[in-house]
């Protein structure tokens, strides 16, 4: 469970947010090294609720509530429904974290290594992990805002266009 002191935790330096909004740049290196570069915005609110606006190389939204993931491709015109194998807890991934070097820390959950930077205000500006397909994603985030109030539950949400295809699972 997170402890929230107004509108985050502090673990050892690092500020955990209950809720936060950001810019991004997702690089992400495959095996082969090539590299696909990614940039959005990210609303996060505690415990796993995400909400990734994509909007280079493609468009698309992708809303997770930590079991399960949508994601609706503008490109392609269709919206994936996945069940996650595992649940995924940014939260508590940012809670896990421990001391490495000044402004490094590093988390364990769900068996995968995290890597985080921090601002001198203790505010995450970059997360580095291997993903399950051997990829290594390195996500910087810029304009980052910790909000004081949660954003709504409708704000979190990946709306589907009627006319798109939809793919469960």
């Amino acid at each position: 469970m997170i402890l929230a002191i107004g509108t985050f935790a502090v673990a050892g330096g690092l500020h955990i947010p209950t809720a936060f909004e950001a810019e991004f740049l997702q690089k992400v290196t495959n095996p082969k090294k090539k590299v696909i570069l990614y940039r959005g915005t990210l609303t996060m609110k505690a415990p796993s609720t995400l909400k990734w606006v994509y909007r280079e190389p493609t468009r698309k939204e992708v809303c997770s509530d930590g079991k399960k993931i949508l994601v609706v491709d503008h490109d392609l015109e269709q919206a994936t429904t996945y069940r996650m194998q595992k649940r995924f807890d940014l939260a508590a991934v940012l809670h896990s974290a421990r001391p490495y070097r000044d402004g490094i820390y590093v988390a364990r959950y769900n068996g995968r290594n995290y890597t985080l930077a921090v601002d001198p205000q203790g505010r995450v500006t970059q997360i580095a992990y291997r993903d399950d397909m051997d990829n290594v994603v390195n996500i910087h985030f810029r304009k980052i805002r910790y909000l004081k109030t949660p954003p709504a539950q409708k704000s979190l949400s990946c709306p589907i266009p009627k006319t798109y295809d939809r793919i469960g699972g």
